[in-house]
């Protein structure tokens, strides 16, 4: 019976419990972000005459929800579509206060690379039945991203997420 107390104030409870930081400091939240897609060109196969590389312009938003502020010089921005990588850019270095947010302008492009028919062929019937979606994975304030944003040519704003590795 002492076994089995010890055992649920060991191990047990302590995995319900808050982070320690954040019962000293409840107003310290993490760092979070969200992408818009403000516009996009060159979605064509690589192929096609006169075709030109993709590009994104996209705006990544960066909330400090620390009590402190953060600097960043700057960090990767990658598009990709169905797991293939179409557009690479890089965030502006940036300092943001406490509990303050920032706008940050970003271009990704790729180069003089097109896109694979097939892909492309994916990507247009995706875009016809409304469900294509890009995925972008970015670096920011030393933390990793992920986004999933919506390719209908309406500009909104997606949550980003800390993308989990499976090993």
């Amino acid at each position: 019976m002492i076994l089995g107390l010890l055992y649920l104030a060991l191990f047990v409870v302590p995995t319900f419990l808050p982070p320690a930081d954040s019962l000293a400091n409840p107003n310290n939240l993490p760092t979070t972000c969200s992408v818009e897609l403000t516009g996009f060109r060159g979605l064509q196969a690589a192929s096609a005459p006169g075709a030109t590389s993709p590009a994104f312009d996209l705006v990544v938003r960066v909330d400090n929800g620390h009590d402190f502020p953060v600097s960043h010089g700057g960090g990767d921005v990658v598009v990709s579509y169905a797991g293939v990588p179409l557009a690479r850019g890089r965030t502006p270095s940036f300092d943001v206060h406490a509990k303050e947010a920032v706008a940050l302008p970003v271009n990704a492009t790729s180069e003089g690379v097109g896109v694979p028919e097939d892909l492309l062929r994916l990507l247009m019937e995706e875009r016809r039945w409304g469900v294509a979606q890009l995925e972008i994975e970015l670096k920011v304030a030393w933390e990793s991203f992920a986004c999933d944003v919506d390719l209908d040519g309406q500009a909104r704003s997606s949550a980003c997420y800390k993308p989990t590795t499976i090993y």
